[in-house]
This record gives C-alpha cells, structure tokens and sequence, in this order.
C-alpha cells in the first residue's frame, strides 16, 4: 500500500503532467481555424475546470488529518478520474 507522502508525490507529478497536456492543446489552439477555436475553447474550458477541481481535492488532501485522509483520498480520485476523462476527450478530438 503507498503511503500518504507517496501518494501526495504521485498525484502531484500526474497534475504535472496534465498540465503539460493542456499546453500542447493551447498551442494547438493559437493556430486552429476559427471554427475549430471556438470547439478547442469549449474543450479547454473543461480541461480547465477538472483540472482546477483536481488541485483544489490535492490541497484539500495534503491537508487533511491522517483520520481524515482516507475519505478526502477518495474524493481525490474522483476527481483525478474526471480530469483523466475530460483530457482523453480533448486529445481524441484534436489529436
């Protein structure tokens, strides 16, 4: 079983990651005809709202009570698994 500084490096390196996703898709965006914009922005917009719920549940978890934890962890991956959707969405339309 991972432990909690574990987990909270690993969470922290995944929102990392989404975040280097989400650059590739803006550039995208910079350069994508008009109508095309206006599907990225749509996109982006949910990229950036799980993205925002993500972190908000990493902050929420790192500080947290150990009695705590466990129950906040799980609301974590809740959101962990709406930005994992929201980003293979993005990427199979754009990619």
């Amino acid at each position: 079983m991972m432990t909690r500084v574990g987990y909270e490096k690993k969470a922290q390196l995944q929102l990392d990651t989404w975040n280097a996703q989400i650059d590739v898709l803006e550039a995208k965006l910079k350069v994508a005809e008009a109508d095309a914009k206006l599907e990225f922005e749509e996109q982006l917009s949910k990229l950036y709202k799980a993205r925002s719920d993500a972190e908000a549940r990493l902050e929420e978890l790192k500080s947290t009570s150990n009695e705590a934890w466990e129950d906040v962890k799980k609301g974590y991956e809740a959101a962990w698994g709406d930005m994992q959707s929201a980003l293979k969405e993005a990427a199979d339309r754009f990619a």
